[in-house]
C-alpha cells in the first residue's frame, strides 16, 4: 500500500515537474519570437508596406496631375472658345449697331434756312429727308463704318423719311438741324462727299442758292451711341429656293 502511495506521489512530482518544462520551453520560445531578430523582421516589413504605400500615393498622385493638366487643357479650350465666340459676338454687336462706338470720322451738319424769301417756296429752304439720304448713301459708300443722326443710330433697318416739318429717324422724330456724325477714315469719307453728284450739288448747289446751312468737318475723336429701336422685321421674307 505504501508503495502505490509512493508511485502516486512520484507521478504527481513528474507531472507537475513536466508542466513547469513545457511552460519554460514555450516561455523561451516566445522570448525567441519576440527577440531582436523577430523585432527587426517586423520592422523590415512594416517599411517594405511603407514604402509600398508610398510608391502607391505616387502613382496617384501622378495619374491625379495628369487628370489636372488635362483638365486645364480642356479648360483652355474651353476659354478659347469662348473667347472666340465672345469676339465674334462683339463684331456682330458692331455691325448691327448695338454697341457704342468712338474713333475718328467726319461730322456734317445740315439746316434750314433761316430766312424764307417773300413769294418763294419754302419747301426749297428746309433740309428734307432724300437729303440726308443723300449724304448718309455716299458716306456708306465710301466706307464708313458706323453713322448716326442726331444720335440716332442708322442700322439696316433704320429709314429717314419725312414727318411733316421734321424727319422720321428709327420712329423718332427729328428737327433742323440735323448732325450726322461718320466714322471712317475723315480724308477718304470727306472726299467721298466732293466727288458724290448728289452730295456735291446739295452741299455747293441748294445749298448756296437758298441759304441752306451746310457745315462739313473733320474730327478725330466721334462717338455714336448704340442703336436703341427693335431690330424686327415685319414685313420682309425669306425667299424660298427655286422661287424667285
Amino acid at each position: 500500500m505504501k508503495k502505490v502511495k509512493d508511485y502516486i506521489a512520484l507521478a504527481i512530482v513528474c507531472a507537475i515537474l513536466g508542466l513547469l518544462l513545457s511552460t519554460s520551453f514555450n516561455i523561451h520560445r516566445r522570448a525567441q519570437r519576440t527577440g531582436p531578430e523577430s523585432r527587426r523582421a517586423e520592422l523590415v516589413s512594416v517599411v517594405k508596406d511603407l514604402e509600398q504605400e508610398r510608391d502607391d500615393l505616387k502613382d496617384d498622385l501622378k495619374k491625379l496631375r495628369e487628370e489636372i493638366e488635362d483638365y486645364e487643357k480642356e479648360a483652355a479650350a474651353d476659354e478659347g472658345v469662348l473667347a472666340s465666340f465672345t469676339r465674334e459676338l462683339d463684331n456682330l454687336s458692331f455691325t448691327a449697331g448695338l454697341t457704342a462706338v468712338r474713333g475718328p470720322g467726319l461730322e456734317v451738319v445740315l439746316g434750314d434756312s433761316p430766312t424764307v424769301p417773300s413769294g418763294k417756296d419754302p419747301s426749297n429752304y428746309i433740309i428734307h429727308d432724300y437729303d440726308l439720304r443723300v449724304i448718309v448713301n455716299a458716306l456708306w459708300g465710301a466706307g464708313a463704318e458706323a453713322i448716326a443722326v442726331n444720335d440716332q443710330r442708322l442700322v439696316t433697318v433704320s429709314a429717314l423719311r419725312c414727318a411733316g416739318n421734321t424727319i422720321l429717324v428709327n420712329s423718332t422724330r427729328l428737327a433742323s438741324p440735323y448732325t450726322i456724325k461718320a466714322i471712317g477714315d475723315p480724308g477718304t469719307l470727306y472726299q467721298a462727299l466732293r466727288e458724290d453728284e448728289g452730295a456735291l450739288q446739295l452741299i455747293d448747289g441748294y445749298a448756296k442758292s437758298f441759304g441752306l446751312v451746310v457745315d462739313v468737318k473733320k474730327s478725330s475723336g466721334l462717338k455714336l451711341p448704340p442703336y436703341q429701336g427693335s431690330l424686327r422685321i415685319e414685313y420682309a421674307k425669306a425667299i424660298r429656293r427655286g422661287k424667285g
